[in-house]
């Protein structure tokens, strides 16, 4: 009845033009399109404790994340990281990460920035404007 389908967008470009393919504006579909490309991120490695943060953080923004079941009791010292949200999640955990980093002690901060900016870095393209 309604002809439903699955829309497959992976770049912007692509979601741009599945956007505005319904009639909305232009300052809509810059709105909205970073809600709708999803990427999944592995991190290798990070400490519990840094692991922890980041996956608060992200559920805090309405995205997802994981961690290893060695990580609540820290009976291994790092644990790989699956992030899991939009780039409108992935942009707003940058920042918020960039700005708390200042309150983490110096160990925390450093893994932490890096972190941050290994994200921008990887999700640079994604994340341009």
């Amino acid at each position: 009845m309604y002809k439903a389908k699955l829309v497959r967008a992976s770049s912007r470009p692509t979601i741009e033009l599945e956007i505005g393919s319904i009639g909305v504006s232009r300052a809509c579909v810059l709105i909205m399109r970073d809600k709708a490309i999803f990427r999944v991120v592995r991190l290798h490695g990070v400490r519990n404790a840094v692991a922890n943060i980041i996956k608060q953080e992200m559920l805090s923004l309405g995205a997802d994340a994981t961690v290893s079941m060695w990580t609540v009791d820290c009976s291994r010292p790092r644990t790989d990281v699956l992030l899991m949200g939009t780039l409108k999640h992935y942009r707003m955990l940058i920042a918020k990460m960039r700005i708390q980093a200042a309150s983490l002690p110096s160990k925390k901060k450093i893994e932490y920035c890096a972190v941050a900016e290994e994200l921008l870095v990887l999700l640079k393209n994604d994340l341009c404007d």
